[in-house]
């Protein structure tokens, strides 16, 4: 079977040392048999993150309310009723999976939006660490968890990706978000992207309010490109129920599938069955 090439783009919260990390998901990809023979890469930003002290937090902020950015209280569940609000109250004060990935991603989106690093915005260190990556690396599949997946849409639909991404898969996005797509300036669904999946769990907080994202990101004439799959219970490596866990969410069957489906259909291209 042909070789895949494969980009990574972890989420929000601080990660283990590069090469670790990077080869937990290599394994992850491998144990499951589904593919592998990968060629992967990762885009890994969790080195800049550490410069997010309270101050630079705190200037952040300051910056997006000069700007008079939408503020994140004006979030609403995805169920708009009296119910669905008490739901979603009840889940952020009970759940403590939920209250640690939705306090990470808020300070993350202030971060990465407003955020700076010496004189330099924190945005634009990612998004050109990332076109260095895929300039020199030309991968076939980008597979994007939690803020990764912002990150990836970024590039691709702002930076003008020059080249062709096979498929996207996201998982966990909090790209439905209309703050999130304020303040990305954009909506259309990216020309270099020719095939995307995105995953969820429904009780990912972090893709709250809108877990489906083809309705947001539609194709040029309207018509609903991304295939949003719902994943019915999300684990971590230690078989914990975790909503977010981007372990969960790779080991998963529609991922896997994807993955399996892309390179079957690689290889038949590459070594057609002679003629009988």
């Amino acid at each position: 079977m042909t070789t895949l090439r494969i980009v990574y783009i972890h989420g929000i919260r601080t990660k283990p040392p590069e090469p670790a990390y990077h080869a937990e998901w290599d394994a992850v990809l491998r144990r499951s048999g589904y593919v592998t023979d990968i060629e992967t890469r990762m885009l890994y930003w969790a080195d800049i993150r550490p410069g997010l002290t309270p101050g630079v937090l705190r200037e952040a902020k300051a910056r997006a309310k000069a700007r008079k950015a939408p503020r994140w209280s004006h979030l609403r569940p995805q169920t708009n009723s009296p119910l669905g609000y008490a739901i979603a109250f009840a889940l952020r004060l009970a759940d403590p999976v939920i209250r640690r990935v939705m306090k990470n991603l808020f300070e993350d989106v202030y971060f990465y939006f407003y955020g700076k690093r010496d004189v330099e915005d924190i945005r634009d260190a990612i998004l050109d660490r990332m076109g260095a990556m895929l300039d020199e690396f030309k991968p076939q599949i980008i597979i994007a968890h939690s803020w990764g997946s912002v990150i990836a849409y970024d590039y691709v639909a702002n930076r003008g990706y020059g080249g062709e991404i096979e498929a996207l898969i996201t998982m966990g996005s909090p790209l439905g978000n209309g703050w999130v797509q304020e303040h990305l300036g954009t909506t259309a669904y990216p020309q270099a992207v020719h095939r995307w999946v995105n995953v969820f769990d429904a009780m990912d907080p972090a893709t709250w309010p809108d877990r489906r994202i083809s309705n947001d990101l539609p194709g040029e004439h309207g018509e609903h490109i991304i295939r949003d799959v719902e994943i019915p219970s999300v684990y971590d490596q230690d078989g914990r129920r975790d909503a977010h866990s981007w372990y969960g969410y790779l080991m998963s069957e529609p991922v896997q599938n994807e993955l399996f489906r892309i390179a079957t259909s690689r290889s038949l291209r590459e070594h057609p069955r002679p003629d009988a």
